[in-house]
């Protein structure tokens, strides 16, 4: 869901009192005009003009001038929100007529501003205290959208969004990897701090990528794309947010004031139908995609890698470029095959996505039980690499394992009968090594190889 645009103001219900009292005192701060009338205040500043005025404006035209203001600043601070805009519109309005009252100066009008500017942001400083807050399908969001998508919700006709029902979105789970780690090497008041900086950072970067957060999330953060009102493409949208979020998580993890003690974030994003809708006082979400995305984050650590996504996002998302890694076997639910996010359409080099090409081709290769030429391909994709690779490496790792077990099998095949067919289907092709970073990394889930081609050649 993207931030939504600026949608015309509208009433808030039960503000009478506001625009009533605001509307007093702009007739009371109006009146000082027949106070001010013929002595004006600013008489000793414009002496200092090359002409001072000497034609003082009518009573009336400077009385209805004020009020005119004044019912205009009311009327401002009892529709539009968030307050800050406000703010911004009445500072804006005040500067104005304060340098109006210098141009009529120079034209030999000797207009006093006060009034004007008493009745302006009296009036509408004293509407925006009286109104009250505002109600509507927006209500149930506050802190969970960013603000222009609560505007959007407050001025949506529609309610129908809040009615639970299946709707497709894409979730992004954004988790700190070594929490454990770093609880015990920082005192526990550090650590809170630490993490509460955390959350706000990666908060803030979903936000505004137009997402939706999810209160319920205590290990992370967590954020939907979709939801609660349909986005054009939620995949794209999460895709975007999601690399967003990696830039500045990995600015985050560099401003650490000890590098041992620097965190280190996983991303995790998945695309389905999910049950939401509001329940009482809270807007819930809940779904496959919803716990397939946290774990996905927390797969991270397994893979080195800082992106992974499941098949449906890679399916739903048109602007995005990944990389096949294998099937794997998630706690709840079916086997799914996950892809290393590594940009969006555009963003990477012709020497990247020709290792990428070659990486996706070596990996169906592997998958079909074609190891020596998907060692091949892995080599191809190697090329030109200035950094490691873990993944690279761990997949080079699987295919020499099996290439050996084939070559054990055909020396041993001569005397014991025909070869059995080469398959990546046992479970000891799929065990990996042990991992580099024990620390961080999790369990490998055993998975199923697959045939099917990715998408993109």
């Amino acid at each position: 869901m993207p931030p939504a645009t600026d949608t015309p103001a509208t009433p808030v219900p039960g503000a009478i009192p506001a625009w009533a009292g605001g509307a007093v005192f702009a007739l009371g701060a109006s009146s000082l005009v027949l106070l001010l009338h013929g002595n004006p205040v600013g008489s000793a500043l414009w002496s200092y003009l090359p002409h001072p005025p000497v034609q003082s404006v009518s009573k009336t035209t400077a009385f209805a001038a004020a009020l005119g203001i004044g019912l205009a600043a009311v009327w401002a601070a009892a529709v539009i929100t968030p307050p800050r805009r406000i703010a911004g519109l009445l500072a804006g309005a005040a500067f104005l007529t304060l340098f109006q009252s210098i141009v009529l100066a120079l034209y030999n009008m000797a207009w006093e501003p006060l009034p004007a500017l008493l009745s302006l942001v009296g009036a509408g400083t004293l509407t925006a205290f009286l109104r009250p807050d505002p109600t509507g399908p927006g209500t149930w969001f506050r802190g969970r959208v960013s603000p222009p998508v609560l505007d959007h919700l407050h001025a949506t006709q529609d309610h129908s969004f809040l009615r639970p029902d299946q709707r497709a979105a894409t979730v992004i789970t954004c988790r700190l990897l070594n929490e454990s780690a770093l609880r015990e090497a920082l005192p526990a008041r550090e650590f809170l701090k630490l993490y509460e900086a955390f959350r706000t950072k990666a908060a803030t970067v979903l936000l505004n990528g137009g997402a939706c957060l999810d209160p319920t999330e205590s290990s992370g953060v967590r954020a939907f794309f979709g939801l609660p009102l349909p986005g054009t493409s939620p995949a794209d949208e999460a895709v975007t947010a999601a690399l967003a979020l990696d830039d500045a998580m990995r600015e985050f993890a560099g401003a650490a004031a000890q590098p041992t003690h620097a965190p280190t974030c996983g991303i995790g994003l998945a695309t389905g139908k999910l049950t939401a809708g509001l329940i009482g006082e809270t807007y819930t979400v809940l779904g496959e995609a919803v716990e397939l995305s946290r774990w996905l984050a927390a797969e991270t650590a397994n893979y080195e890698v800082r992106l992974l996504t499941d098949a449906a996002t890679h399916f739903a998302a048109e602007s995005i470029e990944d990389r096949p890694l294998e099937f794997v076997n998630p706690p709840d639910g079916a086997a799914v095959e996950i892809f290393q996010l590594l940009g969006t359409t555009g963003s990477l080099s012709q020497e990247a996505l020709s290792r990428r090409g070659a990486f996706r081709d070596a990996i169906m290769l592997l998958r079909a039980g074609h190891t020596e030429d998907a060692l091949g391909r892995f080599a191809d994709a190697r090329e030109g690499l200035t950094v490691t690779d873990p993944v690279l490496d761990y997949f080079v790792s699987l295919a020499t394992d099996q290439s050996q077990r084939d070559a054990a099998s055909s020396a041993g095949s001569n005397s014991a009968g025909p070869p059995a067919p080469a398959s990546l289907s046992s479970t000891d092709a799929l065990t990996p090594p042990s991992p580099s970073s024990a620390s961080l990394a999790v369990p490998r889930r055993q998975g199923k190889p697959s045939r099917k081609l990715p998408r993109r050649p």
